[in-house]
C-alpha cells in the first residue's frame, strides 16, 4: 500500500511536470513568441513583390513624346511550389518569345527559394502562352517597359534606363526624380498547395507614377542637325562628330547631335562608345575658333582696334624658339585686325594676344567658362583643360590664342560664342523646360539664371562685325546664306596622338549665328577626323549653312536681309528702315541716333569710323553730330541709354 502510494505520487508528480513543461511551452510560443510565430506563418503563405511606377514621359519642346512607358509582362516562378522542376522547365522553353534554353531555366528555378525571375518585360502574346500553360509555380506580372517611339533621335540626350525602369543616362538619369514616382508594394496570398488565391491584403501601398518632364530639345530641329552631321560624316568619310544648336540669350537647347548614334530601345547592341553625348563629353583643341575669344580679349582689354593695322610678316613666327606658321602657306604681310581674323591668320591672332598678356589673357578665357562645366543640366559633362599662367610654358600665351594647349567641349565653345551673339552675357546651357503632371498642370517651369557678363556691348558689336566679315569675305564664306546675314568663324585643328600633332588628324569646326544682327541660333559643328578634306571652311561650314537654312525655315523667321521679303508688314518695313538710315554724303558723320550698340558699329564700320561709347542700351547722343565733317581721327564718341524697341524679326517657336 505504501509503495503503490509512492508511486502514485510520482506519477502525480510527472504529470504535473509535465504539465508545467507544456503550459510554459504554449505560454512561450501564445504569448512571449507569439509575434515571430505569426510573421514566420505568414511568410510560408505571403510573398510581397515591389511593383514599380509608371515612368513619365520625355518631351520635346512642343509637346511631342521622346520617351514614354508602355506596358509590358514579366514572368517569376515560386520554385518551392514546383513540383516537376524539369517538366516545367521543359514546358517553358518552347516558348520561343522567352528566348530561354531548358538549361537555363531549370537553373533559374532550382534551390529553395520563393522568387525568381524567368523573363523581364516580355511582350503580351508571350505572356499569354505562358499562361496557357498554367503551370505550377509560374506567375506573370504586368510591369511596364521603357520606348524612344524615335529610335535614334536624340538618343544621346535623352539616355536610357535598365531592365527595373532606373535612368542609367542622359535625361533619362538627370530628371530620375520627377520621371521615376514611386514604388510600392503588394501581397501575393497563397493556399495550401501554394497557388496565388489573392492578391492585396494588409500593407498594400500603390504605387506613384512619375511626372513628365518637357525638353528645349525641339525633334524636328534635333533631325535637321542630325541629318546634316551625317552627310558632313559621310561626304569628308570622318569617324564621328556633334552639333549643337542653342538659343543664345536664354542658353536653351534646341538640339545636341552625336555621331556615332545609337537606339536607346536596344542600347546594348551597341557599343558604350556610341552611348557618349560628344557635344558635352568630349574634349578636343579648338583651333581657330577660339580665336573668337582672343579677339574678344583684345578687344575689351583695349590693345587692338577693328582697322589697326598688323604686321603678319612673311608667312610665320618664332616663339621661344619654335616658328609657327600660317595655314596653308600664306604670307599675309600688313593686315587689319578684322583681316586678320576674316584670313583666320596666326601670326596676327599672336601678336594681339601677346600685347594682352598672360595674366589679362587667362582671365578673358575663364571668364567665358573655359576650364569648367558650363552647368549643363545632363550628366557626364567635361570641364575641359586649361592651365593656369604658372604653368605657362614660353610658348602658351601665343599658341593658346590660337586654340592650342587646351581642351574644350563643343558645348563650351558653342556657349562662349552665344555670349558675343546676345551682345555680351553669358547664358547658362539647359535642357529642361517644363515639368508636367498627369493633369497638364506645370509643376516646374524652369527659368534660367541670370547671365554674367563677360565683355561690353560695344565688343560684342565690333566681334560681331568682325565675325560678319568672315562669312562675307573669309573662310567661312560657305556658311553664307542667301535671306540672312552669318556671324561665326571656322576652325581647323591637328589632333594630338603621344605627345605630338599628328599629320593626318585633324577636327575640323565651324561655330556661328544667325541672323546676325537679331541673333536666334547659335550653331556648332564639329567634325572629327575627315579623311576628305581637313578644313572647316570646307566641311563644318556647308552643314552649319545645312542647319541654318533649315532650321529658320521650321522656325519661320523672316528673311532679314533688306529687300529678301516683299511680303512683310508696313510697320516692319519702318523699323528695318530705320535700321539702315540714309548714308552720309562722304567724309560726314552719319545719323547713330536711336541705334543700338551693334547697329551702330555696323554704320561706323561701313563709314570708315572708329567707335567709343559710354553706357548701354540705345544711341541718344552722338558727338560729333550727324552731317559733320568726320575729321583726321575718324572716331565719333556715342552715348548710350536703355530704352523700349520694337522688334524687327518675328516668327513662331522656340
Amino acid at each position: 500500500m505504501t509503495i503503490s502510494r509512492k508511486r502514485l505520487l510520482m506519477v502525480g508528480a510527472c504529470l504535473v511536470a509535465w504539465t508545467i513543461v507544456v503550459v510554459g511551452r504554449l505560454a512561450q510560443v501564445q504569448i512571449l513568441r507569439h509575434d515571430d510565430y505569426v510573421a514566420k506563418a505568414a511568410r510560408q503563405h505571403e510573398r510581397t513583390i515591389e511593383l514599380t511606377p509608371v515612368r513619365g514621359s520625355i518631351l520635346d519642346a512642343r509637346g511631342r513624346i521622346l520617351a514614354e512607358s508602355v506596358p509590358a509582362f514579366s514572368i517569376y516562378a515560386d520554385p518551392k511550389a514546383i513540383t516537376d522542376r524539369r517538366g516545367t522547365a521543359k514546358r517553358l522553353a518552347a516558348i520561343k518569345g522567352l528566348g530561354l534554353t531548358r538549361a537555363q531555366l531549370e537553373q533559374k528555378i532550382k534551390g529553395d527559394s520563393e522568387f525568381a525571375w524567368i523573363a523581364r518585360q516580355v511582350p503580351d502574346d508571350v505572356a499569354r502562352e505562358v499562361r496557357k500553360l498554367d503551370l505550377q509555380g509560374i506567375f506573370a506580372l504586368e510591369e511596364h517597359v521603357r520606348a524612344y517611339p524615335k529610335g535614334r533621335l536624340a538618343a544621346s540626350v535623352l539616355g536610357f534606363v535598365n531592365v527595373d525602369g532606373e535612368g542609367l543616362a542622359g535625361a533619362e538619369l538627370a530628371f530620375e526624380e520627377s520621371l521615376g514616382g514611386r514604388a510600392g508594394r503588394v501581397t501575393v496570398l497563397r493556399d495550401a498547395r501554394r497557388g496565388v488565391y489573392l492578391v492585396g491584403g494588409e500593407g498594400q501601398n500603390a504605387p506613384v507614377d512619375g511626372v513628365s518632364v518637357e525638353l528645349t530639345i525641339d525633334e524636328v530641329v534635333q533631325y535637321i542637325g542630325e541629318t546634316a552631321l551625317k552627310d558632313a560624316i559621310r561626304t569628308s568619310r570622318a569617324a564621328g562628330g556633334s552639333v549643337v544648336v542653342m538659343e543664345p540669350n536664354t542658353g536653351a537647347i534646341l538640339a545636341l547631335a552625336s555621331y556615332p548614334d545609337f537606339d536607346p530601345n536596344r542600347f546594348r547592341d551597341f557599343s558604350k562608345n556610341a552611348w557618349r553625348n560628344r557635344a558635352i563629353q568630349d574634349s578636343y583643341e579648338p583651333g581657330s575658333t577660339f580665336k573668337i575669344i582672343s579677339g574678344a580679349a583684345a578687344l575689351e582689354e583695349g590693345r587692338v582696334t577693328p582697322s589697326q593695322m598688323i604686321d603678319c610678316g612673311t608667312g610665320s613666327i618664332e616663339i621661344a624658339g619654335t616658328r609657327i606658321r600660317e595655314h596653308g602657306g600664306h604670307a599675309y604681310g600688313y593686315l587689319t585686325f578684322e583681316e586678320v581674323m576674316a584670313h583666320s591668320s596666326n601670326v596676327g591672332t599672336i601678336k594681339v594676344a601677346l600685347a594682352v598678356g598672360p595674366e589679362a589673357f587667362y582671365r578673358r578665357v575663364t571668364s567665358f567658362g573655359f576650364g569648367s562645366k558650363s552647368g549643363i543640366d545632363l550628366p557626364g559633362e567635361a570641364s575641359g583643360i586649361l592651365r593656369a599662367p604658372k604653368r605657362w610654358s614660353a610658348l602658351s600665351n601665343a599658341v593658346l590664342s590660337i586654340g592650342q594647349e587646351l581642351a574644350v567641349t563643343p558645348l563650351q565653345i558653342a556657349r562662349a560664342t552665344a555670349a558675343i551673339a546676345n551682345g555680351g552675357t553669358l547664358p547658362t546651357p539647359h535642357v529642361i523646360s517644363r515639368v508636367i503632371d498627369k493633369e497638364g498642370n506645370v509643376v516646374v517651369d524652369y527659368r534660367p539664371p541670370p547671365a554674367p557678363r563677360v565683355v561690353s556691348e560695344k565688343t560684342a558689336a565690333v566681334l560681331n562685325e568682325i565675325l560678319k566679315g568672315v562669312v562675307s569675305r573669309g573662310t567661312g564664306s560657305r556658311a553664307a546664306l542667301e535671306d540672312h546675314i552669318v556671324a561665326g568663324k571656322t576652325g581647323t585643328a591637328q589632333k594630338a596622338e603621344n605627345g605630338r600633332y599628328a599629320p593626318d588628324k585633324t577636327i575640323a569646326s565651324f561655330v556661328g549665328y544667325v541672323p546676325a544682327d537679331r541673333p536666334r541660333l547659335v550653331i556648332l559643328v564639329v567634325v572629327d577626323e575627315p579623311t576628305i578634306g581637313q578644313y572647316g571652311g570646307e566641311i563644318a561650314a556647308p552643314a552649319f549653312r545645312q542647319i541654318a537654312e533649315a532650321t529658320l525655315r521650321y522656325l519661320r523667321v523672316e528673311p532679314s536681309i533688306p529687300g529678301r521679303n516683299l511680303d512683310v508688314e508696313p510697320p516692319r518695313l519702318e523699323a528695318r528702315a530705320r535700321l539702315a538710315p540714309p548714308a552720309a554724303p562722304r567724309g560726314s558723320v552719319p545719323d547713330f541716333r536711336g541705334l543700338d550698340a551693334r547697329e551702330a558699329i555696323a554704320v561706323a564700320t561701313a563709314a570708315g569710323l572708329r567707335v567709343t561709347t559710354t553706357g548701354e542700351g540705345f544711341v541718344s547722343n552722338q558727338s560729333p553730330e550727324s552731317g559733320a565733317p568726320a575729321g583726321e581721327k575718324k572716331t565719333v564718341r556715342l552715348t548710350l541709354l536703355a530704352a523700349p524697341r520694337v522688334e524687327t524679326t518675328g516668327g513662331e517657336g522656340r
